[in-house]
This record gives structure tokens, sequence and C-alpha cells, in this order.
């Protein structure tokens, strides 16, 4: 969901808004209080419509009190006082409030991974289980080599991002699993997420494959990624609508740089690292190439 547009005249929202769902574009107006005035603001619901939506109010700013943007009386009653079944066009009045209450529920790609992390963590023994531990190893030889994925075994560069080896470490990941690629799966897509998730494992796990050897495992690589991906976003494209608190941020970024000084004991540090670069890489270059569509 995206916002595309705001309006200091409830008029010209209104209109504007009527007119673009009879294009079949699917999103809400929304009031929106500040200290200072009073905005309308439009949300798109689906990625793909936002285009069209965007040059459909480059025509109305041209012209916004031609004809065909004109609204009957009935609509922009049922739209001011919020009742929309006078109409069933416009029941997504509060769609942006419905939007926020279902992005709080994990998407299907993000219950799938935390479900099969939790199944590898019960099964393994939370990690302990030696043989079964180390077919989720990049390679279950110490000198680290590669061996078995150049034999054909290319799943083992992945898999290491679902194993956990204690109760906080599956907990803390799985949090923020839920938390930061619920809200990416929602808002990119279930294709987008899988694709990305994939990326980051990939990056991450070698990265601290290289740099220690296979005896490693967990998501936070990938959570890290994540993380990254959703704090530029929040902060250089806010109309895609992620959210993160700005003290939780400096909290993840806290714990990255404290666990660098090993008071926390064996963590894959460098997992850690090869994942934010990937997400704080990606969002911004999504960041620039939309506000850079903008202008």
């Amino acid at each position: 969901m995206r916002l595309i547009g705001s309006f200091n005249t409830e008029k010209h929202a209104l209109r504007f808004w009527s007119y673009i769902k009879k294009q079949g574009i699917e999103s809400s107006l929304e009031k929106a209080d500040s200290p200072k005035e009073v905005n309308w603001e439009v949300w798109i619901a689906e990625e793909d419509q936002v285009d069209s939506a965007f040059s459909f109010l480059s025509e109305f700013q041209a012209d916004p009190e031609d004809q065909k943007y004109e609204v009957s009386s009935q609509i922009e009653k049922d739209a001011k006082t919020k009742n929309p079944s006078r109409n069933r066009g416009f029941r997504e009045f509060n769609l942006r409030d419905k939007w926020q209450r279902t992005e709080r529920s994990a998407g299907t790609m993000t219950l799938s991974l935390i479900i099969t992390c939790v199944a590898v963590f019960l099964l393994s023994g939370m990690g302990k289980n030696t043989e079964l531990v180390g077919g989720f190893f990049i390679s279950e030889k110490v000198d680290g080599q590669l061996s078995e994925f150049l034999n054909g075994e290319i799943w083992r560069v992945f898999t290491p991002i679902f194993l956990h080896f204690n109760f906080l470490h599956i907990l803390f990941n799985m949090f923020w699993l839920h938390d930061l690629g619920g809200q990416i799966e929602k808002r990119k897509g279930p294709k987008f997420f899988i694709s990305f998730i994939l990326l980051i494992a990939l990056v991450s796990n070698l990265t601290q494959f290289t740099l220690t050897g296979p005896a490693f495992g967990g998501m936070s690589g990938v959570v890290y990624g994540l993380f990254g991906y959703v704090w530029v976003k929040t902060r250089l494209d806010p109309a895609d609508g992620f959210r993160l608190d700005p003290m939780v941020a400096m909290i993840m970024f806290g714990f990255f740089l404290i666990c660098f000084t090993g008071v926390f004991g064996g963590i894959a540090n460098w997992a850690h690292a090869g994942g934010l670069a990937v997400g704080l890489a990606w969002g911004y270059g999504s960041a620039y190439r939309w506000n850079q569509g903008r202008k």
C-alpha cells in the first residue's frame, strides 16, 4: 500500500479519489490531522496500480475542476460520514486501517519459514543432534571447502538459516522474521519476498562461511537484511508504508556492533554483516529508483 498524494481541501480529495475508483484502482481516502493543518491522503492498495494512479493524479492536478471529476451529492455525503453502504464502489474507505490490522499477521511465506525453523529446531534437539545439524551446514568438512556444493548439493548455501541452537536464539529471530518479513511480504508480494530471502541467505551464509568456516547457523543474517531494507525504506521512501520505531533501529544497530566484541559468545557476526549490507543496498536502490521516477 502506497501513499500517492495529499490534498488540503476535502473537495479535491474526494473528486480525485472517486475518479480513480471508477477507473478500477483500489484505493483509500484518509483524513490526516497534523498540528498545523488537515490533509486528505489517497493510498493505493496494489503496487502494480501505483503508476496508473500517478498518471491520473498528474491529469487531475492540471485541471481539478474538469467535469469528469464531478461526484454525486449522495456519494459525497456517504464518504464524509464514512458510510459507504449506499454505494458498493466505496467500501474500501477505511482501507488503510484495515491494512494496518491485517499486516500484523504473517504472510504465507513468512509463516512457512517460521514453521520450518521451529520444526528443525525441535527435530534437532535444539541443535544438539549433530548428524541432523551437519546436513544443514554449508559443508560438513572442517577445512571449509565447498565440496558438497560443487558436487550438486546446492541447497547447502541456504539451509544454515534454518538452524538454531537455543531458545533465545530462535525466539529473537522468529519475532523479527514475523514482524519485518511480514511487512515486506504483504507490501511487495510473496515472489519478491522469497527471492529477497534467498539472496540475503546466500550472501550472508557465504560471507560467514568464507571468514569463519562452516560451523554456524541461524536466521539472524536474513533478519538483519530485512531490517536494513525496512530501515532505509522508512527513511528514504516513507510513502511505501513500512514502519520501524527509531528506538528499535538503534537497538538493532547497537546489538550488531556489540556482538563483534564477543560478549555474547559464538555469534555469526559476518552473516549479520553480509545480510545487513544486502538489505541496506537493496533498500537504497529501491528508494532511489522510486524517488527519481517521481521527479
